[in-house]
C-alpha cells in the first residue's frame, strides 16, 4: 500500500506469448480484456518470449483503485477451496484473451 511501490509497479498487466498474442492481433502496450465465466479484467498486454503458447500470466494484484477497469485478476478465480488442504484455487483458471473495444 504504498504510493512509491504503486506508482513503479505501472499499469495492471498479462503477460502472453508471441504466437497467441499473434493468433489475436494483438502487440505489447494494447489494452486487453481478459474474460471467463466469472468475470472480465482490463489489462495492458506484454508480450513475452518467456510465456509458453496457451498461457496467459498476470503478475501480481493491484489495488482495486490501481485496477483501471473497475476489477482485479481476482475477478477471474473461483472462492472455491482445494480438496487437498482446503488452499485457494487462484493459480490456475481457463481464461480467453481479447482486444478491449
Amino acid at each position: 500500500e504504498r504510493e512509491d511501490l504503486q506508482a513503479r509497479a505501472g499499469p495492471q498487466t498479462l503477460l502472453l506469448g508471441p504466437a497467441d498474442a499473434a493468433a489475436r492481433g494483438l502487440a505489447s502496450g494494447d489494452r486487453v480484456v481478459v474474460w471467463n465465466a466469472r468475470g472480465e479484467v482490463r489489462f495492458t498486454l506484454e508480450v513475452s518470449e518467456g510465456v509458453p503458447a496457451g498461457v496467459a500470466v498476470a503478475p501480481g494484484v493491484r489495488r482495486m483503485a490501481d485496477a483501471g477497469g473497475g476489477a482485479t485478476v481476482n475477478a477471474l478465480t473461483a472462492q472455491r477451496l482445494t480438496d487437498q488442504g482446503g488452499g485457494s484455487t487462484f493459480y490456475d483458471n481457463a481464461v480467453d484473451v481479447r482486444a478491449a473495444g
